[in-house]
């Protein structure tokens, strides 16, 4: 396993402190070093130049007065002098004439007579028999007393040289040790400085760094109520207060993103559909509703570990695009659906028949713009069994009426066909009273045949093509529908529509749908009785349909929500499919036509259609 080293910047600093306070030494040192030994050059060099300018007048008094013997003691009581090796006088020509060491008499030394060949002094180290000496030449210029023996001094500017060769290694060792003292002297002031730096640095970089570097970890690893310090009114005081800003903004985005998440959680869990959505790329589950997962057996957090052919298909591979209408495969551009027929599998083996619109969208995520489909499946068996159950409630408040409807009638029938049988036996029947039997008869078979044509009109498919529909006689039958279903809760029926008829170019089946849904609701708003009145008029051009009830009213947060698919709150307490107000209002904008809704919690409710009449309708080109 790969261990990182964690690198702290108090390290670096130390080191870098370190390394500065020794490369500063060092040079210093040398520095010192090199200035101290120049010094000591100097002031060599301006006491040979001393002893050089004694010597020299020593030297030339000596020769005027021809004293030899008294110049050559004076160069061995020089030679002697502790710390200087050897005192030469050399010839121009480089011999040596006069020497503290006589061995060294006679030898020709003309490098160090060419050495001064511009007359000037020279003091530098040389080497001489094997020893480091700081040796001081000087020339001895030719003068006017000098010229009857040295001869004239524009030939003879020189008269000689004289050489003072002092013994370097004292003059070194001093030069080391000052040295090394001023190098010391130097260290320790750096150290002192670059100790007081460090403790600056530490307290007012380092320490503030550090605390706001375990600020940036906690809160990188998930502690977002953690925050930096910040003592002083500096840089880093400022980044800490910045951090701080941008750690509460942060919080904030992320409680509102958690938020947001939890909202769109619950409005997907609320929706009757199951939902989820797959990530293209890897074709894994990263969202799932309560539906999807009551639909396929699993909690979410199964679901949400499984790619999309694992939940709900039981396969252990992706799907086989040829075997099935894969949405990750069939949708290619963003934006395209698809609905396609599945069978769904859960854990226990069971399988249900659902159908499935595919979405595919894109988001921006943390790697780039990502794609997913976005699924809803719908159970078309459990579909089923709620229209089923819609449609055998309708039917058994329909049957009820019909029966009502037709009972009276056949009643009536019955009784006048066993009358008029009953006075033929007895023969006391005239042919007038045969023909008023029998017109009672056939007054009460139409009535049947109205009740059969209603429902016939009700129940039939919707037409190919638009017709003429006479909205006063849909309304009107279908209130004579329901009479007894109002009889049996106490409820009355109330109508007005205009003598002339009010005709609209529409399906007959969907207008008598839009009623019946209408007073059926109304019926069940007033589960104790009540009155329902009907209305019919014409104006500007449209028919205007108010049904209204003194049932119990619908509270604002709900009256937004009636028309929406499967939203179903009956006054009786009885479970509705939440169906009926969505066919009306489907039905209503079909038709060119406009529904709306007033209510009064305890009073009751108003819905108003307003529907274009067929004059209209043609008039504008429909």
């Amino acid at each position: 396993m790969q261990v990182h080293r964690v690198h702290y910047l108090s390290h670096r600093l130390l080191r870098g402190v370190l390394l500065v306070a020794g490369g500063a030494s060092l040079v210093l040192g040398l520095l010192l070093l090199g200035l101290y030994r120049d010094q000591l050059i100097h002031e060599r060099a301006a006491v040979s130049m001393q002893l050089n300018r004694m010597l020299q007048v020593t030297w030339e008094n000596a020769m005027l007065k021809r004293d030899v013997d008294g110049l050559r003691d004076i160069v061995a009581t020089l030679g002697g002098m502790s710390g200087i090796r050897d005192v030469l006088i050399l010839a121009p020509a480089g011999e040596v004439r006069f020497a503290s060491d006589s061995e060294k008499l006679g030898r020709l030394l003309p490098e160090i007579a060419q050495a001064t060949s511009l007359g000037k002094p020279i003091t530098r180290f040389e080497s001489s028999d094997g020893r480091e000496v700081l040796r001081s030449i000087n020339p001895v210029p030719n003068r006017e007393a000098c010229t009857p023996c040295h001869g004239p001094v524009a030939s003879k500017p020189i008269n000689g040289v004289l050489v003072i060769d002092y013994d370097a290694a004292p003059i070194r060792k001093s030069a080391t040790h000052s040295a090394i003292l001023l190098m010391l002297a130097g260290t320790a002031v750096i150290a002192l400085t670059l100790l007081t730096l460090w403790l600056l640095l530490r307290r007012h970089v380092v320490v503030p760094l550090a605390d706001l570097d375990a600020t940036t970890r906690a809160f990188a690893a998930g502690n977002l109520t953690v925050r930096a310090q910040a003592a002083d009114n500096d840089e880093i005081g400022r980044a800490a207060e910045s951090f701080n800003a941008m750690a509460r903004r942060l919080s904030a985005q992320i409680s509102l993103a958690e938020a947001q998440q939890a909202f769109l959680q619950t409005l997907l869990d609320g929706l009757p559909d199951g939902v989820r959505l797959i990530r293209v790329a890897d074709k894994q589950v990263v969202l799932a509703n309560h539906t999807f997962c009551q639909q396929v057996g699993q909690a979410a957090e199964i679901i949400l570990q499984q790619a999309c052919y694992q939940c709900g298909y039981g396969r252990t591979e992706p799907c086989v695009p040829t075997l099935m209408v894969c949405p990750l495969v069939e949708l290619k551009e963003v934006g395209g659906s698809l609905k396609a027929s599945h069978y769904l599998k859960r854990p226990d083996g069971s399988v249900f028949h659902a159908e499935v619109n595919a979405v595919l969208v894109e988001f921006d995520g943390e790697h780039g713009s990502e794609r997913y489909i976005v699924e809803s499946i719908r159970d078309l068996g459990q579909m089923s069994q709620i229209s089923h159950e819609q449609r055998l409630s309708e039917l058994g408040l329909l049957a009820a009426g019909i029966a009502h409807e037709i009972h009276n009638p056949l009643g009536s029938v019955r009784l006048g066909v066993q009358g008029l049988v009953r006075e033929l036996h007895a023969g006391h029947i005239t042919r007038d009273q045969i023909v008023e039997y029998m017109e009672l008869i056939d007054q009460e078979i139409d009535k049947c045949i109205a009740v059969t044509r209603r429902m016939l009109l009700l129940s039939r498919p919707p037409a190919s093509s638009l017709q003429l529909v006479v909205v006063n006689e849909a309304l009107t039958d279908t209130l004579m529908l329901l009479e007894f279903d109002a009889q049996t809760h106490g409820i009355t029926q109330r109508f007005e529509v205009p003598e002339q008829p009010l005709r609209l170019l529409t399906d007959e089946a969907d207008i008598r749908m839009i009623f019946l849904n209408l007073i059926q609701n109304a019926h069940h708003a007033m589960a104790n009785g009540g009155t329902l009145d009907a209305r019919l008029f014409a104006t500007e051009g449209h028919a205007v349909i108010e049904i209204s009830d003194s049932g119990t009213g619908i509270p604002d947060d709900l009256l937004a929500r009636i028309f929406d698919p499967f939203f179903s709150r009956r006054a009786d307490g009885v479970a509705g499919t939440g169906l009926g107000l969505t066919i009306v209002r489907n039905f209503v904008e079909r038709m060119g036509g406009t529904i709306s809704v007033d209510s009064t919690v305890g009073k009751g409710t108003l819905f108003r259609i307003r529907l274009p009449l067929a004059e209209t309708t043609l008039e504008n080109g429909g």
